[in-house]
């Protein structure tokens, strides 16, 4: 970005001349046309990007989680990964900001696991409703529920 805006101050002064008819006529005109186009179209289209890019750090995504949302227990969530604006540039710069713009690895995590923002249970669909929940039958039922936790499948021969 700061090489297309170099380049664009540079040429912008032959730019100038050209529209005032003051450059000689040759292929100068040419190349001083098409150095000021190219320069602003790349200026552009960098500009964009950098905006897209600064906004995914910000919301803690990769550019495919800003497609599809990742998939938790609880479902699909856009925000898993949010943790808040200062938190999400600390997690993908580092915590010192005198390496933020310097290209050293001083990240957080280790690259498979990475700190998720809290989950209320209300979201939950199962712990949601608490009247689902039967608290009646024997006793005998409750205590033999609570003391073997193992699954038994029974098949039909």
């Amino acid at each position: 970005m700061i090489y297309c805006i170099y380049i664009a101050a540079t040429v912008f002064r032959y730019f100038i001349k050209f529209w005032a008819g003051e450059l000689p006529n040759g292929h100068a005109k040419f190349h001083v046309l098409f150095l000021m186009f190219v320069a602003l179209m790349f200026f552009v289209s960098l500009m964009f990007l950098f905006v897209y890019h600064c906004w995914l750090v910000a919301k803690n995504r990769s550019t495919l989680e800003a497609f599809s949302s990742p998939v938790f227990q609880t479902g699909p969530d856009r925000n898993g990964f949010n943790v808040g604006f200062r938190k999400n540039l600390q997690q993908v710069f580092g915590e010192d900001k005198k390496y933020w713009f310097i290209p050293v690895s001083s990240s957080l995590g280790d690259g498979h696991f990475f700190p998720m923002r809290c989950v209320n249970e209300s979201r939950n669909p199962l712990l949601a409703n608490e009247e689902q929940w039967d608290e009646g039958g024997s006793d005998e039922e409750s205590s033999a529920l609570q003391t073997d936790p193992s699954v038994t499948i029974e098949m039909e021969t």
